[in-house]
């Protein structure tokens, strides 16, 4: 086999491998992510989250505030790339790539497309604390606590 046929058919496998690894990835990008999955989380009880701070639960990526008749939840997850965000006095901001947004969530600079999502949240009859993360709820929707 001459050099340039060599070239050819290597040329032409690599193309077809790295087409059908786009194939793919683009075929996972169409599947559900969270299938089987609760997004229905126990965070803890009332008791576990200080009065007038944001908690990062990190495993949930989200964070729970709780002030002296309520409590809300709110997600960790920058809308730029998913990074995860860190409580300032201020509000919310991204280290990775400088989205802040307010304390309400709301994008006040940088690339973030969109507000940070708000979860609705429930207590059990022992007295935990759920956050249902497929339900988003308003910023100024609160769970009160009595």
């Amino acid at each position: 086999m001459k050099r340039r046929g060599f070239l050819k058919k290597v040329s032409l496998y690599l193309a077809s491998a790295a087409g059908f690894i786009a194939g793919l990835s683009f075929l996972k990008q169409l599947s559900p992510k969270n299938i089987g999955k609760s997004r229905r989380v126990k965070v803890g009880k009332i008791s576990d989250f200080p009065v007038d701070t944001y908690t990062l639960i990190e495993d949930q990526k989200l964070f729970v505030y709780r002030d002296h008749e309520s409590m809300k939840a709110v997600s960790a997850v920058c809308t730029h790339l998913g990074c995860t965000v860190q409580h300032t006095t201020e509000g919310f901001e991204c280290p990775c790539h400088g989205s802040f947004y307010s304390d309400d969530g709301k994008v006040i600079s940088g690339p973030a497309p969109r507000a940070l999502s708000w979860y609705s949240m429930e207590k059990t009859p022992d007295g935990s604390i759920i956050v249902d993360m497929e339900t988003v709820s308003k910023s100024d929707e609160k769970f009160y606590l009595s």
